[in-house]
């Protein structure tokens, strides 16, 4: 399986007054951290806007399990990988280590959507083409080749 692997480093404005990170940041960072994800496999937004005629990936479900604090100053990775293709859902997995200590695990679920044609107001959930499915076994496939 494919992952992408961004660094992060925690500011002040991110912490709490106990000095850790304020837990919805790591949220913001799941999000931040999807987006490379896609960028690295040559799917970005613009081209899921334009070319697949998608409203992106909106998020469904959002999980995180928290196990060991991150404080101002720290600098954090963030590793993502799709964990499970679905038929109009993906999983994203999300692992954050600080100094390569696990400190929180988590997970999107994200539906392929695009306009209701009826309702432009309406989102409608689509089957995700198999193409986009098979750009990550590509990019695997290559990562391990390297």
């Amino acid at each position: 399986m494919f992952k992408n692997t961004i660094k992060i480093p925690v500011e002040w404005g991110h912490c709490d007054p106990a000095r850790i990170v304020f837990y919805p940041n790591y949220f913001f960072w799941f999000d931040q951290a999807t987006r490379h994800l896609f960028d690295r496999v040559g799917y970005s937004y613009e081209v899921m806007l334009d070319e697949y005629n998608t409203v992106g990936l909106p998020l469904v479900d959002a999980q995180a399990t928290f196990l060991a604090p991150t404080r101002f100053g720290d600098e954090i990775e963030v590793t993502s990988h799709v964990s499970e293709w679905r038929r109009k859902t993906l999983v994203v997995s999300h692992e954050v280590t600080n100094a390569g200590t696990p400190a929180v695990r988590g997970t999107e679920i994200r539906v392929w959507a695009a306009t209701d044609p009826d309702d432009p107001h309406k989102l409608q959930s689509r089957e995700i083409p198999p193409e986009f499915k098979a750009r990550f076994d590509e990019m695997s496939d290559h990562a391990t080749q390297v």
